[in-house]
């Protein structure tokens, strides 16, 4: 009797210590609940903070305080100290720190104030917003984003009241997007991992403001993506087609829209895996893509600076390579002219090239390559459009 009631013992504390929360292998809900949101402590009175250009920007002003919040599952939690005009929806909030915290408390800078205020007011500006007033004491309500690590579930305190006399500086905000979803893992990283997006390159026009990107993105049969606005969470906007789309051969067009419900992109069921060209212009929000065909072009190939010579393209690696035994000794690029026809018209055949400054560009890629007769080229271009070039 005794071996049984010590075997019942073993088992029950076997199964308590195998459902710790910390258990990896316990799969959370994405529905988990934050059962108590964080209290942000009031700042001490008058919370009042005049930054002087400078002079006082590297002083400490204060310290953020809050309570921890608590999971259904007590996993980690990462904190973020959000700006906005009083009184508003934050709609337009900006996180007053770049990085998130797991304590319960962060000291600030009356520096960073500034620069917490300098980006919140152009990102107000960015929609259509009034600008922040600089000069004087301006009233700001701050709060602390809560985001489950595991769950990714987010929750708010309450907000606090605090007011800065920040001084305007001129501050150019590049737009950031990026792309979540199975191409994640062929750039180092776990596919569908939004927390640690694909940076995508910004090619608008920041003196006009629009929102234009550009990627070069490995894709097979079945891999589907998304993109999101700040690589971290889907919180700040998850973009995906509004409908299924049919697979096409050739260019590929896709309206986006902002959904959990919106589809994933899935470039690649007609023309099969390769490396494809993915510009969105969030302005419109609008998506082009193409499968690429890159070939190299110039006095020292077949085709002179008329035609391209085709590559093949090695998907495990990434390379382009030139397999003809034609090449003579002289001067070549690589282009891409299937793309450029397809994104800017039939005078585009040039736009998508690269010279000896190793990026994707039109014009201004740098001077020729000089070869030697023989020579087998190989081209592998990066998911940002760097490159990277040997066998000449």
């Amino acid at each position: 009797m005794k071996k049984l009631t010590f075997l019942l013992l073993g088992l029950l504390a076997f199964a308590v210590t195998s459902c710790s929360d910390d258990d990896p292998d316990i799969i959370v809900n994405e529905n988990e609940k934050i059962t108590t949101l964080p209290v942000l402590e009031a700042l001490p009175a008058p919370a009042e903070y005049a930054v002087q250009q400078d002079v006082n920007e590297d002083k400490e002003a204060g310290t953020f305080k809050w309570s921890a919040a608590n999971l259904q599952y007590n996993g980690p939690v990462s904190y973020y100290i959000q700006i906005a005009p009083a009184g508003s929806d934050f709609s337009s909030a900006v996180d007053v720190f770049s990085t998130s915290v797991s304590t319960t408390s962060q000291a600030f800078t009356f520096g960073d104030l500034n620069a917490a205020v300098n980006r919140l007011s152009a990102t107000l500006i960015s929609n259509g917003k009034a600008k922040i007033k600089f000069g004087t004491l301006a009233e700001f309500d701050v709060r602390v984003k809560a985001i489950a690590e595991k769950s990714l579930v987010v929750g708010y305190s309450t907000t606090q009241l605090m007011k800065i006399n920040a001084y305007e500086k001129i501050v150019v905000i590049t737009p950031t997007l990026f792309l979540v979803g199975a191409p994640q893992a062929y750039y180092g990283k776990s596919g569908w991992d939004e927390k640690n997006g694909l940076s995508m390159k910004y090619v608008g026009d920041s003196k006009k403001g629009t929102k234009v990107f550009e990627a070069y993105v490995k894709v097979a049969i079945g891999d589907g993506f998304k993109f999101t606005g700040d690589g971290k969470t889907w919180d700040n906007g998850n973009y995906g087609t509004d409908g299924a789309v049919a697979a096409i051969s050739g260019g590929q067009e896709f309206s986006l829209k902002d959904s959990g419900a919106s589809s994933d992109l899935k470039v690649a069921e007609a023309d099969g895996a390769g490396l494809y060209y993915v510009r969105v212009d969030m302005d419109a929000m609008k998506v082009k893509v193409i499968k690429m065909n890159w070939g190299v072009i110039g006095a020292a190939t077949a085709g002179g600076w008329n035609d391209e010579s085709a590559m093949g393209y090695d998907f495990a690696s990434n390379t382009w390579a030139y397999a003809g035994t034609d090449i003579t000794a002289g001067e070549m690029k690589f282009r891409s002219k299937n793309t450029g026809i397809y994104i800017n018209g039939s005078e585009g055949s040039w736009t998508y090239n690269v010279g000896d400054l190793l990026f994707v560009g039109d014009g201004g890629t740098g001077k020729n390559f000089v070869v030697a007769a023989g020579a087998k080229p190989k081209l592998v271009v990066n998911f940002d459009g760097t490159a990277v070039v040997s066998g000449l």
